[in-house]
């Protein structure tokens, strides 16, 4: 059946044509026995009919000599019986013409039935002619005499009839019997060739597509697990033969393109190495060149500022307004020294924060009082407003300080009409929060995150050479925060900068306050309920489970980078920071995009983020959150 040059759907359509002719068959042969069955039930109703009518003459013509009897002796004082004796004759007739219409091929017994009825009709006539005329003795005699004598006549001639009829019967019955034996013997064997054959076909087709399916499965299976030499031999010519050739064709080219992948893997693996030695390197120049360039920087904003200051005596106008151009472009590259040693300590990982408490509002202020003289030249408007600032953080002021400055430094000089406004908030979400608006040009939307990277910017007709975006986010997330940008052509940009409370609350803080054993898996609760890591802890000690709470929802995403979890738990319902950013983030993140993150949220099933591995309400079950996690591979190792 494989071997046959055909498509499997004609194959099919073969296999259903014979189905549909073995029902045509059994229809055919049920129609035939039907008919058969009916014949001979309609000729045991022709003879049953017969034999009956027969016995019905008989019983006529013994009444008849029955009525003359009663008539007789009687003299029919209460009934009139010669009036039945009549009609006792006209029933024998009308049965006689129906018993001979039916079967004509009885023409000469028949024959003699009515010349032997019409002599005992003769004899009655005369019997109730002398029965009539008065003379009851003369009917007597004529009766025993002449008409009960030829009623025997007569039924001597019948009896015959009815037991020919009746042997017809028998043998009728009997080869009804025998007919109904044969068709059904035909019907069981018909059914058993044609369930047979049904099954034959099944099989032959069925094994025709499943054994070159198996194979290529089999096929499949060894090329999922690596193995490329896999072929599959099958003799179909249909399309399943096809799909076997294609799918070794298919092989075989997987088999070139993983070679290439490997060799290219190995290539790309040195090519790595090369640049990881390439950045070392460019960060150890980067470093050594800010150094050598800080030492004469500092000699000349040092010399320059003594003679600004009268040391070496009074200066004219001229040479202070030429001195005041050096220390400003003195300054500005001194400024874009330190950015550049910034960076390449923060890509060597040495660059570190100095956490110290300070009130936060101060710094705003003292920032935007630095940058007014430069808003008043530009005639743009420029304050800061309180809308519910922290009167106290512990974080790196310098850094803090920096990034202000970047930020309300780039806000300046990119608006050259309107206003900035500088806005400090978040004491009621436990963070701080500054955002710095202008009425700028705005950002396209594909910039966005451009311009946080090294050497991009939004534009490049107000000089620099862009880091100071790409240093100030760096900064912020070193100390548990982010910076964030909302942005339009034509509609101004917004900086939003949030930092925590306190930065010293760093992950790995959090890790050593939880004692450690081995085979634990590290959990991070990420959730605006302060009670909820705590609850979490309880919980699933017991279970081989260490819950570290996120030092905020903003670090969220820092801290998951940083600890590798075995999973995150994450509420979508905070205030400070919605769950949905931080889950696109995480998923979006290649350091963080295969960590399991199980929402915990009082929201409904319909509502749970697709991009979530699962959700448990709250109150929180432990059952399903166990269920979860192992169905995610978060199950800790077993002792022992």
């Amino acid at each position: 059946m494989a071997r046959i040059d055909l498509s499997v759907h004609r194959k099919l359509l073969f296999g259903f044509l014979i189905g549909a002719l073995l029902l045509v068959g059994m229809a055919i042969l049920s129609v035939g026995i039907i008919s058969r069955m009916s014949e001979r039930v309609a000729e045991l109703d022709r003879l049953q009919a017969k034999a009956g009518q027969a016995r019905q003459m008989l019983y006529l013509v013994t009444a008849q000599s029955h009525y003359r009897a009663m008539a007789l002796l009687t003299l029919n004082e209460r009934h009139d019986y010669n009036a039945d004796i009549a009609t006792a004759k006209g029933q024998f007739t009308e049965l006689l013409d129906a018993l001979e219409l039916a079967d004509p091929d009885d023409g000469s017994f028949f024959r003699q039935v009515r010349a032997a009825d019409a002599i005992f009709a003769e004899w009655s006539d005369q019997v109730l002619a002398a029965y009539e005329a008065g003379d009851y003795e003369e009917a007597q005699r004529l009766h025993i005499a002449e008409e009960h004598r030829q009623s025997h006549v007569l039924e001597g001639q019948l009896n015959p009839f009815i037991a020919s009829a009746q042997q017809q019967m028998a043998e009728a019955q009997s080869a009804f019997e025998a007919d109904r034996m044969l068709l059904a013997s035909m019907v069981i064997a018909f059914s058993a060739v044609s369930v047979v054959a049904a099954l034959a076909l099944g099989f032959v087709l069925s094994w025709a597509f499943i054994l070159p399916v198996r194979k290529m499965e089999r096929a499949l299976a060894g090329i999922t697990a690596g193995d490329f030499t896999q072929r599959v031999e099958v003799p179909n010519r249909d399309e399943l033969g096809k799909l076997a050739r294609d799918l070794n064709g298919t092989t075989e080219r997987l088999a070139t393109l993983f070679d290439e992948q490997r060799a290219l893997a190995e290539q790309l693996a040195v090519t790595n190495a090369s640049l990881q030695r390439a950045s070392e390197a460019k960060s150890r120049f980067l470093a050594s060149v800010s150094h050598e360039l800080r030492t004469p920087m500092n000699a000349i904003l040092g010399f320059t500022d003594a003679l600004l200051a009268g040391v070496d005596g009074p200066l004219n106008d001229e040479q202070q307004a030429s001195l005041g151009w050096v220390q400003r472009g003195g300054r500005d590259l001194l400024g874009l020294i330190d950015e550049i040693l910034d960076l390449s300590k923060i890509e060597a990982g040495k660059l570190t924060v100095n956490p110290q408490p300070f009130d936060p509002r101060e710094v705003v202020e003292a920032v935007v009082a630095q940058h007014r003289s430069l808003a008043v030249q530009k005639g743009i408007n420029f304050a800061w407003h309180d809308a519910g600032a922290p009167s106290e953080v512990v974080l790196d002021r310098q850094r803090v300080r920096q990034i202000l400055v970047n930020l309300c430094g780039n806000a300046l000089k990119f608006t050259t009409e309107g206003e900035v406004v500088v806005q400090a908030s978040g004491a009621s979400e436990g963070l701080l929060e500054v955002s710095v608006r202008d009425t700028g040009p705005g950002i396209p939307p594909d910039q966005h995150e451009a311009i946080f990277e090294e050497f991009r910017q939004a534009g490049g007709e107000s000089g620099g050479i862009g880091l100071g975006l790409a240093i100030s986010r760096r900064l912020a997330r070193m100390m548990g925060g982010d910076i964030s940008l909302e942005s339009e052509p034509g509609a101004g940009s917004a900086f939003h900068l949030r930092l925590p409370l306190d930065c010293r609350r760093q992950p790995s803080d959090a890790i050593e306050q939880v004692p450690a054993h081995d085979g634990e898996k590290l959990l991070l609760s990420v959730d605006d309920d302060p009670s909820v890591a705590p609850l979490l802890q309880k919980m699933l000690a017991n279970h081989g489970y260490r819950v570290v709470p996120a030092t905020s929802p903003s670090a969220a995403v820092l801290e998951a980078r940083t600890l590798r979890p075995a999973a995150i738990l994450l509420d979508v319902l905070m205030p400070v920071r919605d769950g949905h950013d931080i889950l696109r983030e995480l998923k979006g993140n290649p350091a963080t995009s295969q960590i399991p993150v199980i929402v915990i949220s009082v929201v409904d099933a319909s509502d749970v983020p697709e991009l979530a591995d699962g959700h448990v309400s709250k109150p929180i079950r432990v059952e399903p959150l166990l269920r979860l996690l192992t169905e995610q591979g978060a199950e800790p190792a077993v002792d022992g």
